[in-house]
């Protein structure tokens, strides 16, 4: 008479509890685990101001700031600031298997790029990505920090030229370290690689977890990969390898027929590569404003 069972699911197995333990649990606090789907004693609701944030419609979600909830405006943001202008090698990633180890990734004003070699065959992978929300930006020492946004990417070859949009967190944990992206797909566009990133996008968008550590709870799987030699961009001549990597060589002065020749090579590889890569790079120029703010065009 003084237990009961106690059940998450109708239906379903449960434990044999007092009657006083049908008291609703505390509540969760901020990056705790929630649900409010699940019968009132065993329902885990958030603290005041908190919001209940899920991936799937009545599963468990985390506990995140109300603010981050308002979603924002489908604009293209600069690169954080801690990587802008940096030219880094990818020296791991969850798809070690098929890629050629290390390739490079060149994080621009307001948008990243990268050309990745197969480990099978010839081809070469060729992608490029865009920031849609404003990154917000968690500093402890120069050299240790993290950085979040949603974004938006694509690459060619891909068979159903899709667009995918991101929940993505840069982060360095300790001065020197490698630098760590974590990507979380949010949507996959199947043939849509002709259209702007952020038309594509914005009817997902959203306000991503407030860190990563939340958006592991949140999403549990990434897309990671880990940069190496992440080196400030200058006005040096890079000369892309056949795999892997770039070596800086500055720019001198030479003779005329070196500069026609250079010039004649810079624009037979410009006509290959744009041919190559037109669906990928033909919707990711630049478009910076007074205000280091881009426009969606």
């Amino acid at each position: 008479g003084d237990l009961h069972c106690k059940t998450e699911l109708i239906g379903g197995w449960g434990v044999c509890a007092p009657f006083e333990s049908d008291a609703a649990p505390a509540p969760a606090k901020k990056g705790e685990k929630c649900n409010r789907s699940l019968h009132p004693s065993s329902a885990r609701v958030c603290e005041e101001g908190l919001a209940c944030r899920t991936r799937l419609l009545g599963g468990w979600g985390v506990c995140t700031l109300v603010e981050s909830d308002v979603v924002p405006v489908p604009m293209k943001h600069h690169v954080p600031d801690v990587i802008r202008r940096h030219r880094c090698d990818v020296a791991w990633c969850s798809h070690f298997t098929k890629y050629a180890l290390p390739y490079s990734v060149e994080f621009a004003t307001s948008k990243y790029q990268w050309v990745a070699d197969f480990v099978e065959g010839t081809a070469k992978e060729l992608g490029a990505a865009v920031v849609l929300s404003k990154p917000y930006l968690r500093v402890n020492t120069t050299d240790v920090w993290e950085a979040g946004y949603f974004s938006a990417n694509r690459f060619t070859p891909d068979p159903l030229n899709s667009t995918l949009c991101s929940c993505e967190y840069l982060s360095r944990d300790a001065p020197g370290s490698p630098v760590f992206l974590s990507d979380y797909l949010i949507a996959q566009v199947p043939n849509s690689a002709h259209r702007p990133f952020a038309e594509v996008c914005a009817p997902f968008l959203r306000a991503c977890p407030v860190d990563n550590r939340t958006a592991v709870e949140l999403f549990d799987v990434a897309l990671t990969e880990m940069y190496t030699n992440c080196l400030p961009l200058t006005e040096e001549v890079f000369i892309a390898r056949t795999s892997g990597g770039s070596a800086p060589l500055k720019a001198a002065q030479s003779p005329l027929w070196a500069y026609v020749s250079n010039a004649l090579a810079i624009i037979g590889f410009s006509f290959f590569a744009l041919g190559l890569a037109f669906g990928v790079w033909g919707v990711v120029a630049e478009d910076d404003d007074q205000d280091g703010y881009l426009s969606i065009e």
